[in-house]
């Protein structure tokens, strides 16, 4: 069979045209883009829409409130107390003010009003206060007078006596002997004495009634 010159050209550029376009464009051309790769990540867009505000039943909905009721319990009703207390701090204060005696003893409480308050204490109390600087039967000795709410009213003289003794007592009232020496007496023994009677008037006066001893 005689086949021609232009027919082989025609067969044969064919050919290579199909060749051309299964080997994915070798010869000149525009390339196809490769395909996409399945695991590469592409960032999102940021969104143009703004983001909805929480509703109502989204609010976290306070708590109940407790509130706690602490109860103190109240002081124990204070105890019984002496009617006179030697080391309270208003009797404390009343002997101190009292000086010393005439050899420059301290006076200290030797004797006072007894009870307690349990069993109701005078209007009028009383303390005997007796210097320390005297070493014989002459010591001196002050009376003092305080209300039962301790308030300090004072004593029954200015001034210190010797052989001085509280004989009696009511509510409001405070009988005192006073002893002293005639010439002749012996230390132990005075020969004379005397009783005044103080009353409490009006809550914080002493009044006084009898007779008091010569000043020492």
């Amino acid at each position: 069979m005689t086949i021609t010159t232009g027919a082989v050209r025609v067969v044969v550029l064919a050919a290579c045209a199909a060749v051309a376009a299964a080997c994915g464009g070798q010869t000149g051309g525009t390339a196809l883009p490769a395909p996409a790769d399945p695991t590469t990540s592409v960032a999102a867009a940021p969104s143009s829409t703004p983001a909805a505000a929480p509703s109502a039943s989204d609010v976290p909905t306070p708590g109940p409130t407790f509130t706690e009721t602490v109860t103190v319990p109240a002081p124990a009703p204070a105890g019984p107390v002496p009617c006179v207390d030697p080391s309270s701090s208003n009797v404390r204060a009343a002997v101190a003010d009292l000086g010393t005696d005439s050899q420059g003893g301290r006076f200290v409480i030797d004797d006072h009003t007894t009870g307690i308050s349990s069993d109701g204490c005078p209007s009028l109390e009383w303390a005997r206060a007796t210097g320390t600087g005297i070493q014989n039967g002459t010591v001196q000795s002050h009376v003092l007078f305080f209300t039962n709410t301790g308030s300090y009213l004072g004593t029954a003289t200015s001034d210190a006596y010797s052989y001085t003794s509280v004989v009696g007592a009511s509510d409001d009232t405070v009988t005192v002997r006073y002893r002293w020496l005639s010439p002749d007496d012996a230390n132990c023994c005075p020969s004379n004495e005397s009783y005044v009677t103080f009353s409490l008037v009006g809550g914080n006066t002493i009044v006084p009634d009898g007779q008091f001893p010569p000043r020492p």
